[in-house]
């Protein structure tokens, strides 16, 4: 086997710059503040759309590893890959049904169940330096997911 190479500048770059958002929001939110020109917003529907929408590409990382590892992988693995491709899109839209502090709430937790799903089912195949940088983005989202919980109450 192959050791596997290290995760490219640009995957560290696009991934903490993934939380821009969410540490965005969650201050405006902590704050009481308006963002200019989307004072009608809700930002705490925008922060829980934005979480749904990271879910969803969580998930699609299974489904891309499955297709990249396919030729590898037997039934099982490929199976549970691909059925936890659509797993976090599903309940993080369930998630969007709900009010909107419990909305975050669960959002917070789906963070967290990925990350423990990911590290049973795809850290083992990808580099280490995806496993750090994921342990990284999921403590901080699902943290900046509870506050804006708090925050909204």
């Amino acid at each position: 086997m192959q050791p596997k190479r290290a995760l490219p500048t640009v995957m560290w770059w696009l991934g903490y710059g993934g939380l821009v958002p969410f540490f965005a929001l969650t201050v405006a939110l902590l704050l009481g503040m308006d963002v200019p020109l989307l004072e009608s917003v809700r930002l705490d529907w925008w922060l829980a759309a934005y979480a749904a929408l990271i879910l969803s590409f969580l998930g699609a990382v299974h489904w891309g590893v499955a297709l990249g590892m396919q030729d590898t992988l037997n039934e099982s693995e490929l199976g549970k890959l691909l059925l936890f491709s659509v797993v976090p899109s599903v309940l993080a839209w369930f998630a969007l049904l709900l009010p909107i502090q419990w909305a975050l709430f669960v959002l917070a937790g789906l963070v967290v169940f990925a990350y423990v799903v990911d590290a049973l089912l795809l850290f083992d195949k990808l580099s280490s330096s995806y496993g750090k940088m994921r342990l990284h983005l999921t403590v901080i989202v699902a943290l900046l997911l509870v506050a804006a919980g708090v925050a909204v109450q």
